[in-house]
């Protein structure tokens, strides 16, 4: 009898055993293809954001040469201050754009690259 109850206490604790491991494997596969999309969206949106602050610099430096330009027509002191100030003027309304652009590509991507963690977090939720 004794051996009975080892053999079945062997079995459930195997059984058990078994039943870990492969559900313990089907989480790691989950959190490699969760993590695998993370990467893949993060880079992307890495990859938009950096475009996108190479055309601001490119925008920026066309404005600044433009500047430079309008300076060589510039005939006396006030003429000078008003082409300044209308310089000035105009790149704070740029910057200020530029920086909505940008606060709202990186909200895009942080949302972009989370989903697949909610999607997680939605599956274990039901699950439960």
């Amino acid at each position: 009898m004794p051996a009975n109850i080892a053999r079945e206490f062997n079995e459930k604790g195997t059984a058990y055993a078994k039943e870990a491991y492969g559900k313990t494997q089907a989480a790691a596969g989950e959190a490699t293809k969760v993590m695998e999309q993370t990467y893949s969206a993060a880079s992307k949106g890495a990859a938009d954001f950096n475009l996108h602050l190479l055309d601001i610099t490119q925008a920026n430096m066309n404005a600044a040469f433009d500047f430079a330009r309008e300076l060589t027509h510039v005939r006396s002191l006030p003429e000078f201050f008003e082409v300044s100030t209308a310089h000035v003027r105009k790149q704070v309304e740029t910057l200020t754009k530029q920086t909505q652009d940008l606060t709202h590509l990186t909200q895009k991507v942080t949302t972009q690259a989370a989903q697949p963690f909610q999607a997680v977090g939605k599956t274990f939720n039901q699950s439960s």
